[in-house]
């Protein structure tokens, strides 16, 4: 039994203020399905407004706990972070609310509620060499990356590339950044700042170009840079390649532990 709603709307939206707290109940019944994994995201209209909703999977005893007392959940941080961004002029889909149902004291679901977004594309599908001016998008996108987030001292803790959400707008591209819940505001170093690119799992022809691109806007030197984003690439390949292999071992001793107390 939910004991206790938590929730914010933004000021502009406060007309959705009984939709969103009418989530808990509707989420499932409702809307299209956009996304499923460990979250669901799904799209809902609701009178003149598409709405994107994110609904977080039910975290860990210990974070059920955190999240309420200590540090809010994943939707209340991402709520507040994109006011954040709207208030330093970083796109960023536009915040309506959150919502927090909280069971015997512990977080059971939250919500995350901003305008849907209708991108052309993410940057995985330019890593890929899916998308033509591959080079072009980029290099605009490692400026975009300087000017709005590190310069305002802000380092998107996942900064993958299904968070970036892109559209054409003639010659230019427009980046919209999601998944804000992870978030560090810090003043950001040149090499803080390549550490950024480190998630993007691409080749190295394009770790060149987006560090070459990086140092340029710096001032820095190019070549050094490279080292740096090449060393960042082969460091978090290693370190998900290690976590990869641990987990597989941990499934592995579980079916034997399975096995053993079936047989």
């Amino acid at each position: 039994m939910i004991d206790k709603i938590k929730m914010e709307v933004a000021p502009e939206f406060i007309e959705l203020e009984s939709w969103i707290g009418s989530l808990k109940v509707n989420f499932s019944a409702e809307g299209e399905t956009i996304f499923k994994s460990r979250n669901e995201v799904k799209i809902f209209t609701v009178g003149a407004y598409q709405l994107n909703v994110k609904a977080f999977k039910t975290p860990n005893f210990i974070n059920r706990f955190f999240y309420v007392y200590f540090r809010g959940s994943k939707a209340a941080r991402s709520y507040a972070y994109a006011r954040t961004f709207f208030s330093l002029g970083v796109p960023t889909p536009a915040a309506v609310g959150y919502l927090e149902c909280i069971e015997n004291g512990l977080l059971k679901e939250s919500y995350y509620v901003s305008i849907h977004y209708s991108y052309e594309f993410t940057l995985r599908e330019v890593l890929n060499y899916q998308v033509a001016d591959h080079d072009a998008i980029l290099q605009q996108w490692v400026r975009f990356t300087y000017e709005k987030l590190h310069r305002n001292r802000i380092f998107h803790l996942d900064y993958s590339p299904g968070n970036t959400l892109i559209c054409r707008v003639g010659d230019s591209f427009e980046f919209q950044i999601v998944d804000l819940n992870r978030m560090s505001f810090e003043p950001i170093s040149f090499e803080r700042g390549l550490f950024n690119f480190r998630q993007l799992d691409t080749d190295r022809q394009t770790l060149e170009l987006l560090a070459s691109e990086y140092a340029s806007i710096c001032q820095k030197d190019e070549g050094k840079a490279v080292k740096m984003l090449i060393d960042f690439d082969h460091r978090n390949k290693a370190s998900r390649r290690r976590r990869g292999e641990m987990k597989q071992l941990f499934k592995k001793i579980f079916r034997l532990k399975k096995r053993d107390i079936t047989s």
